[in-house]
């Protein structure tokens, strides 16, 4: 894992073992890294006040003075600093996990600091956005008929993130050889180097063929292994697919700001779901470990029906309203 130079030895080291051991995803591991070292800067200017010039030298010693006390004052401090209760959560079981490496895989602490901290629950208020049909209709239709070479890519790009509910690094990792249209069908490489089909309905097949027939000649050394290029010929970054998802956000009329890559994702479940597909098909679809996580479209799903039902045509029927009905 790259940019770990200003880390403690003992959370390179943990780094290593979430990538190596428990296989999980780079970008996921720096998030936890990054919310270790957070706590770690914590404890640095209010427990141990700046005992050290940088929380990259706290030592093992220092962290087995940590309390329960202390884990408080540091989720006191994220709720201060308007951190949503969903990360002081996430964060919290980063914490969690950090400690229970220390504690029983490397032995190097005598007991767990979040050990009687009571777990808490996400809320399912705080659902993910996601685009109505006929929203995702606009946003399909914003390169359909483009013969620019970018548009076609682009194009190609958005059908999958919208029919196949990929998330951002599943795409990007996309190689030519992933794919068998004889069979419509393609390989993804998931969260925690979990395999997975993807499947291609009629419309991204042939959007994915269109921009095949073009890949090789526009993209300088188009012979690498990479499914989506960029100009240079290599793997597109997250970056650029992050900028062409706002532009054509724009182009659909919908703002980018409320929106981003992973709604596509979220999109793509709950218009399976609202169409009827049974939740453990969408859970296959997305790659999803435990059903629960799959659970929360159907959350969208009750929350669109709540809607619905408070929009009722006879919501605003009074008493007074049927004495016309009186013979």
């Amino acid at each position: 894992m790259k940019e770990n130079n200003n880390l403690p030895e003992y959370l390179k080291d943990y780094s290593g073992y979430l990538i190596g051991i428990k296989n999980l995803s780079e970008v996921y591991v720096k998030n936890i890294i990054s919310t270790v070292k957070q706590f770690l800067d914590f404890v640095n200017i209010h427990i141990l006040k700046n005992k050290y010039a940088d929380s990259k030298d706290i030592t093992i010693n220092d962290i087995r003075t940590i309390t329960n006390s202390n884990i408080y004052s540091y989720l006191f401090y994220l709720a201060e600093n308007h951190y949503k209760a969903s990360s002081r959560i996430t964060k919290t079981e980063f914490l969690r996990n950090f400690f229970d490496y220390l504690f029983r895989i490397k032995h190097n602490i005598f007991q767990e600091p979040l050990k009687k901290i009571k777990r808490e629950k996400k809320q399912v208020s705080n659902l993910p956005n996601y685009l109505s049909l006929e929203e995702s209709k606009k946003l399909l239709s914003v390169y359909a008929t483009s013969s620019k070479l970018k548009d076609i890519r682009n194009n190609a790009i958005i059908y999958l993130f919208l029919n196949c509910g990929l998330r951002h690094n599943e795409l990007r990792s996309l190689n030519i050889s992933d794919l068998n249209l004889n069979n419509n069908t393609f390989l993804i490489n998931g969260k925690g180097n979990k395999e997975r089909t993807g499947y291609l309905n009629d419309s991204t097949k042939s959007a994915l063929m269109e921009y095949l027939k073009v890949r090789d000649k526009f993209f300088i050394g188009g012979n690498s292994v990479a499914l989506f290029l960029n100009e240079n010929g290599c793997r597109m970054s997250r970056c650029s697919i992050n900028r062409l998802v706002d532009k054509a956000y724009i182009k659909a009329g919908l703002d980018p700001s409320n929106y981003g890559v992973h709604t596509l994702r979220h999109t793509c479940a709950t218009i399976l779901y609202k169409s009827g597909i049974d939740i453990k098909v969408i859970q296959e679809l997305l790659g999803h470990s435990q059903v629960k996580t799959t659970e929360i479209y159907t959350h969208l799903y009750d929350k669109d029906v709540e809607k619905e039902m408070l929009n009722h045509p006879l919501a605003k029927f009074k008493i007074k309203n049927a004495l016309c009905y009186i013979s």
